[in-house]
């Protein structure tokens, strides 16, 4: 058995150190913070006179997410107790709304976009000639554009009520910046996909009991170790491998996993001082990344949404930010009163300071679902929530080219965006690269 370290401890590490120890490896995880799960863990958000245990960024799943859901499940994630599973749906409050029924792919699209209410025949036939036309062709670009350019004969309200939200939830991105192919991989995925796989898994509390909690317990039961506050500051290459070197030690291992963000992982990786890396290290310094904010906002209870979700129709020239809300209260009794809005792609949101995108957020809410003002609100802005997945984005693979060194996480190579999924797909693809090398030496 070989010492594997992996290095951070979100969801990309966690999976990854679950596909070891499944494989039988030792692993020892290292994290800087002081808790597992990464950027979707819960937080303590005071809003007015109480505290919630909320997520540091509203998160939503789909049933698409199959490797989230294996590993979930390993750790003894019990989904239908954790998730509040829906069929797919974007109702906005104005009575646009586009709802799949539970029958296979395609027809489930079909048959949504033949009841949709609020948009045209010209739009229906325009949504359904393009999941078909793309079926044909197995949902592959000839060549990676930008994202918009698959949207350029559609009709405007059709790509402004569906295909840009669908974007911004899946890559956090306008179409504009966004791949083609990632969008295209998405929605192959999950529009088109089996069945249930386009339906929604929306979070009943928070995502460190929905997966991260869970996943440290069975990695303890298995024998792993989970250091927290221990930020790794270097890595050497030894004779028989690697050492990991961190404030008041410095340990060996067989083989190193960095499941850290692009940024973070260069520059462990430029620590190593070999020059078989630096096309790597020049790789991750080139990804650029995007923000996400999600707004609290505390009501007198019993304020609640029709639905546990709905789509908003934002409007930034107009600041109107707010993309997506979340009733908490339907999700968890003990979150009554409480609804979370995205804002995805959020710079120019987060330049107007917390308080007063808090404040637009509240007014938006008002003037479309009839809301009092709320009590108490509160911000928690994701910097560097995910990468930004340009047309023609190149990431290092999982494999890098010195023995025993690996990828996961947004460093690494992937056809998909910087989704829960697409960590979790990273961090198993990396141990599973990591336990074959290890079983062939």
């Amino acid at each position: 058995m070989s010492r594997v370290a992996v290095i951070g401890a979100g969801w990309s590490g966690l999976a990854c150190a679950l596909e070891l120890t499944r494989r039988g490896q030792e692993v020892v995880v290292y994290e800087a913070a002081p808790q597992p799960g990464g950027r979707a863990r819960a937080v303590r958000v005071a809003l007015g006179d109480r505290e919630f245990m909320l997520d540091n960024g509203q998160h939503l799943l789909i049933g698409a997410y199959a490797q989230t859901l294996r590993l979930a499940a390993e750790a003894g994630v019990d989904a239908a107790a954790a998730f509040l599973r829906l069929p797919f749906e974007m109702r906005y409050p104005d009575g646009v709304c586009l709802r799949a029924p539970a029958l296979p792919a395609p027809l489930h699209m079909a048959v949504a976009l033949a009841t949709a209410r609020g948009l045209d025949w010209s739009a229906r036939r325009s949504a359904l000639a393009f999941a078909l036309r793309w079926r044909r062709r197995r949902w592959q670009a000839p060549a990676d554009a930008p994202a918009d350019t698959l949207f350029a004969d559609a009709p405007p309200p059709l790509v402004r009520r569906m295909w840009r939200p669908l974007c911004l939830a899946a890559l956090n991105v306008e179409l504009a910046d966004a791949s083609a192919q990632v969008l295209l991989n998405v929605l192959r995925d999950s529009l088109a996909g089996g069945s249930g796989a386009a339906d929604l898994l929306l979070p009943r509390g928070d995502l460190t009991r929905s997966f991260a909690g869970p996943a440290a317990s069975r990695l303890a039961q298995r024998g792993a170790q989970i250091r927290l506050r221990s930020p790794v500051q270097r890595l050497a290459r030894s004779a028989d491998g690697w050492q990991v070197s961190c404030r008041d030690r410095a340990d060996a291992a067989a083989a190193v996993v960095l499941a850290l963000p692009p940024d973070r992982a260069a520059d462990l990786l430029a620590s190593a001082a070999r020059p078989e890396l630096d096309a790597a290290v020049t790789a991750l310094r080139s990804v650029r990344s995007a923000p996400i904010a999600t707004v609290y906002l505390r009501y007198p209870d019993p304020v609640r949404l029709p639905r546990p979700l709905l789509a908003l129709l934002d409007d930034p020239a107009a600041g109107r930010f707010g993309q997506w809300v979340f009733d908490r209260g339907q999700l968890d009794a003990e979150h009554a009163g409480v609804l979370s809005v995205v804002v995805s792609a959020a710079a120019a949101a987060l330049q107007q300071g917390a308080q007063t995108l808090a404040s637009r957020v509240a007014a938006q809410l008002r003037v479309d679902l009839g809301l009092p003002e709320p009590v108490a609100s509160a911000v928690i802005a994701e910097k560097r929530a995910t990468i930004v997945p340009a047309p023609g984005l190149q990431r290092p693979p999982s494999r890098l080219p010195l023995p025993g060194l690996y990828l996961a996480g947004d460093a690494a190579e992937s056809d998909y965006p910087s989704t829960l999924e697409g960590s979790v797909r990273a961090g198993v693809a990396a141990a599973v690269a990591a336990a074959g090398d290890l079983a062939a030496r």
